[in-house]
């Protein structure tokens, strides 16, 4: 996953510089640094992340209508709050919102976004999500970071996402309590972020020590929200949007510590199966093993003459069938036999004149074969046992599986 911010949000260029952070996981950050869009590192997942300033949130009811309208009411409801057009902005509501409840609405300037995107798809870079840096959140939390050139608080909490310059927290969370009216539960510790930057500054005005968080590690945390601006008529394709939610979907299995109880399980059940598989392998292994060698002992102990078994079906029917011979009876490869199942079969229009008879195997000059006839010729004799290979225009029979002796005897 590779994580992308305007250094500065002003109208995008192709020299203009982005922070960017990459992952494998989701989790943990493999690469960071700030370059111009052509130098970024390629990713078949790109995360665009809008500055905190260029964002602002507003609290709304959603009436019950139409999704197919929601876009022209949400323009409605924010008419008398925001300095610009509606049509200006782009405008994304909070996920899973539902009509006739509250929900956040984020807004941007919809002209710099979408020069952004055009600026991350020409490189072939296209953004296939679209997230704020901060999110209002249940429980508070400020940060202190270097934009814009000056050192602001973002406070991230139930009233929303509120900037104001470095300087008091209590200063801020009042402004934002007065502004909203919201509780701010002054019980609740807040979390306090700082970038190394503003560390020194971050903790004298907050009174107490702060995490270390650099830009990157900012960027990945702003990616582990659900939030995704892409809606309404900067939407990702239905392709891209299933494409999306089943990579987030995987990297949340596959590395979020939620799902860890859940990777150990998956993990012992295929382990298990694997052993399960493996034993039940080795129990036909030894039954095989166990047939073969009685087979074995069966040729060894009925023609003691051989002394090295190879293959103990086929030397025992060449034992047998040399037998038959020799007392008279008919084997299963002899020449009659062959010519009662040849002239039995499917011949269509097949004859021979010559036939060259031998222990291991017969073949048989054919006349009249061709593409047609000869496959119904080597089925029919394939089903009566024997194995047929033909090389124009001789066809050499085998002997394919045991067969019972025939019965009749010559005369």
């Amino acid at each position: 996953m590779l994580i992308v911010q305007p250094a500065s949000w002003a109208p995008a260029s192709p020299s203009a510089d982005l922070v960017w952070a990459q992952s494998r996981d989701g989790q943990t950050l493999t690469a960071q640094g700030c370059d111009p869009v052509a130098l970024l590192p390629q990713d078949a997942d790109v995360v665009l992340v809008l500055p905190v300033l260029a964002t602002s949130w507003h609290r709304v009811a959603l009436p019950k209508i139409a999704s197919s309208r929601l876009r022209q009411a949400l323009d409605g409801l924010l008419e008398d709050r925001l300095l610009t057009e509606p049509a200006h902005l782009h405008l994304a509501l909070q996920p899973g919102a539902q009509t006739a409840q509250p929900a956040w609405v984020c807004a941007c300037d919809k002209a710099l976004l979408t020069a952004w995107l055009n600026v991350l798809e020409t490189a072939s870079r296209p953004a296939g999500r679209i997230v704020p840096d901060q999110v209002p959140q249940d429980e508070p939390a400020w940060t202190a970071l270097n934009t814009a050139g000056q050192a602001w608080w973002i406070h991230a909490g139930p009233n929303g996402v509120w900037p104001a310059p470095l300087g008091s927290i209590q200063q801020l969370a009042h402004a934002a309590h007065a502004d909203t009216g919201a509780d701010t539960r002054p019980d609740v510790r807040p979390v306090l972020r700082t970038e190394p930057a503003c560390a020194s500054a971050a903790e004298m005005a907050a009174g107490q020590p702060a995490l270390l968080e650099t830009p990157a590690q900012r960027l990945l945390r702003s990616t582990q929200s659900s939030w995704n601006l892409a809606q309404f008529d900067i939407k990702r394709s239905a392709h891209t949007r299933r494409g999306q939610q089943l990579m987030q979907a995987f990297r949340q299995v596959a590395y979020a510590p939620a799902w860890r109880a859940t990777r150990w399980g998956l993990l012992a059940v295929a382990v298990s199966g694997l052993l399960g598989l493996g034993a039940r392998a080795w129990e036909e292994q030894r039954a095989l093993s166990a047939k073969r060698q009685q087979v074995q002992q069966l040729l060894s102990q009925t023609f003691p003459h051989i002394a090295l078994v190879l293959d103990a079906p086929l030397q025992m029917q060449r034992e047998v069938d040399r037998l038959q011979r020799a007392s008279g009876g008919v084997g299963s490869a002899d020449l009659d036999v062959f010519l009662s199942d040849f002239m039995a079969s499917s011949l269509d229009g097949i004859g021979f004149n010559a036939i060259q008879f031998s222990t291991t195997d017969i073949r048989i000059t054919l006349t009249g074969a061709n593409d047609n006839n000869l496959p119904k010729l080597q089925a029919a004799l394939q089903l009566k046992g024997w194995q047929a290979r033909f090389v124009a225009p001789t066809l050499t029979l085998t002997r394919a599986l045991p067969l019972a002796p025939a019965t009749p005897t010559r005369p």
